[in-house]
């Protein structure tokens, strides 16, 4: 079986090679190091294929924002209302009025330490709205490295930037 196409893909904080197969169903796996796609067709045009991971990498990062907005809101507790992803150009994340948090679907590039920290720098807003002296207490809390973590955070988004399967992923998005 030879790939039609090789790309590369941090999800996750890891780099993974993505490989594009031509066959009769779609379907994603992914283990140590590679993500493969199989999907119909020549693989043109190759929207299709990036519309097809992009939902994939958004249902993988579903899973892992319920699991820790579980954790944290109870520990925290700062219940929420809905959360949702999706593509915001300058934010990771936004928390409402309406207890509602928008998670921007670029997390997913970001090791779980990292996406960690943004679930709780989110739900600190359930009690202070603002970046104040209270709000960065209730943050190292629960999260006592965040500064590290904001800094790793300032790190990864220079290298999604460069990444030319996420900017072709995001552009789609909107």
């Amino acid at each position: 079986e030879v790939a039609i196409r090789k790309d590369k893909l941090l999800l996750f904080g890891k780099f993974y090679d993505v490989e594009v197969y031509k066959s009769e169903k779609y379907a994603i796996s992914l283990d140590d190091r590679k993500i493969r796609i199989r999907m119909p067709g020549s693989g043109k045009p190759r929207s299709r294929e990036y519309e097809y991971l992009r939902k994939w990498i958004r249902g993988e990062l579903l899973k892992t924002l319920t699991n820790f907005l579980r954790e944290y809101e109870r520990v925290m507790k700062a219940p929420i209302g809905k959360f949702y992803i999706k593509n915001q150009k300058t934010r990771w994340a936004s928390y409402s009025q309406k207890r509602n948090i928008h998670f921007n679907i670029k997390l997913a590039a970001l090791p779980k330490r990292i996406i960690e920290y943004i679930v709780i720098h989110e739900l600190a807003h359930a009690t202070q709205p603002n970046h104040n002296r209270k709000f960065w207490y209730i943050v190292e809390k629960f999260c006592p490295d965040y500064k590290k973590r904001k800094q790793e955070l300032k790190e990864y988004s220079l290298v999604i930037q460069k990444s030319k399967i996420w900017q072709k992923m995001l552009n789609m998005y909107t």
